[in-house]
């Protein structure tokens, strides 16, 4: 039995060994084949590669233009503007003192800095008591030197009938005292000189009510109520509000296109004054040139103008908020000059090498070309030879410009001729607009 058992084992084990084997070969087998499979067709496609060899035609290689943006240039008539910085100060500027001495004893609630009156407004009072006292004596002294006059009168009506009745002939000199005629002219000088000191107390007595001369405003007080002041004493500091100055300084070349009165017009150039500080960045006031000052300012060696602009503190505004100027302050200015007749208005930034523009021709290509500046402002320089009408002017930066260089834009960056861009000066109603 035990023999049996173990034949049965071994029949069994060949078996599984048998089952297990034939599929393995056949897997080897299939996986060979694709292997083949591939390489042949990797020969086969080197093949067909090596003998249909792709050949290469040389061409000239493509035209780079360069891009640009212009705009097309026209000539107009354009303002000259000319900018400038400067500083307000008074038109007048007066230390108020009195006429008289004596106590103060009354002030007007306007005397305070700041504080505005208008022309013969009262300012402050001194005490007249003395100067009444002085009115009523000067009186007196007229009706005494009257009546003595009156006497005198008698006296040379006697004198001249003693004379008559005398009956001889004196020397005139001797006969002017005779009349009294010296006599005579003491008392009417006398009568003069009493009226002459009533009329002087009269006047002090006025003095004793100080008031403005003009329309002003106090800088500063010196005194105040029941401060004792004599002739002569500094009451207060005012400067007038009917107008201020705008001392401002411009390069000597610019004066040429600046109308000043009296110097090349009859009226000055109108004048925009900013405050973007106090005002904001739109809002101005209207000035006009006053003056052109004799001397160069000391540091740059340039010319001094004096502008004038009325109602400085806004006092004749509607407007609930007006412009108003403040002594001392540091302002920029622009400048109405003369015009300028068939120029070519283009950006400065345009400009290149200080006189050279590029141009881009009809046939798309670059030209470089010198124009003459007529004038020069901050955004924008005028041409007045160089270029043409209808011109395209390159706007654009280009890296290394050489003339005749391919160049080419795009619809949208082509621009229409530009027209003025000068700000219209616009009347002193219209002030609080920017506001």
């Amino acid at each position: 039995m035990p023999e049996n058992n173990k034949q049965s084992t071994n029949q069994t084990v060949q078996k599984q060994t048998a089952e297990s084997t034939g599929p393995t070969l056949l897997g080897r087998a299939i996986r060979a084949l694709l292997v083949l499979g591939v390489i042949a067709a990797g020969f086969g496609v080197s093949i067909y590669w090596i003998t249909h060899r792709p050949k290469t035609r040389r061409q000239p290689p493509p035209a780079k233009a360069t891009l640009v943006d212009v705009i097309e240039v026209a000539r107009q008539t354009h303002k000259v503007v000319v900018h400038g910085m400067g500083t307000v100060v008074p038109t007048r500027e007066i230390q108020l003192s009195s006429q008289v001495g004596g106590q103060i004893i009354d002030v007007s609630k306007e005397f305070v800095p700041g504080g505005r009156f208008v022309r013969g407004e009262r300012v402050l009072e001194i005490d007249p008591k003395d100067y009444e006292l002085a009115v009523q004596q000067r009186k007196s002294d007229i009706a005494k030197a009257q009546c003595d006059l009156k006497v005198e009168m008698g006296q040379q009506s006697v004198a001249q009938r003693e004379h008559e009745l005398l009956g001889k002939e004196v020397e005139d000199e001797d006969k002017e005292l005779l009349l009294r005629k010296p006599q005579l002219a003491m008392a009417k000088a006398a009568v003069s000189a009493a009226q002459a000191n009533l009329e002087q107390a009269i006047l002090d007595l006025k003095r004793t009510e100080v008031s403005a001369p003009f329309n002003a405003m106090v800088k500063s007080r010196n005194v105040n109520l029941g401060s004792h002041v004599g002739i002569g004493t500094a009451l207060a500091s005012l400067v007038g509000t009917d107008e201020y100055w705008v001392q401002i300084s411009i390069s000597l070349d610019e004066l040429r296109w600046i109308d000043v009165p009296k110097i090349n017009r009859d009226g000055g150039s109108t004048v925009r004054v900013y405050c973007e500080s106090a005002w904001g960045p739109n809002a101005f006031r209207i000035g006009t040139v006053e003056r052109l000052m004799t001397n160069l300012e000391p540091q740059g060696r340039m010319a001094q103008l004096l502008l004038v602009v009325k109602d400085p503190l806004g006092s004749g505004s509607d407007s609930p908020h007006p412009l108003i100027m403040f002594l001392d302050s540091y302002v920029r200015v622009e400048i109405e000059g003369r015009n300028l007749q068939n120029v070519i208005q283009i950006p400065r930034t345009a400009l290149h090498d200080g006189s050279c523009v590029w141009v881009m021709q009809p046939d798309n290509t670059l030209d470089i070309r010198n124009v003459d500046i007529v004038w020069g402002g901050n955004e924008h320089v005028y041409i007045n030879d160089g270029l043409d009408e209808g011109d395209l002017l390159i706007t654009s930066d280009i890296a290394a410009p050489v003339k005749g260089m391919s160049l080419r834009t795009n619809d949208s960056s082509r621009a229409q001729p530009q027209k003025g861009t000068d700000k219209t000066f616009h009347s002193d109603k219209k002030l609080e607009i920017g506001k």
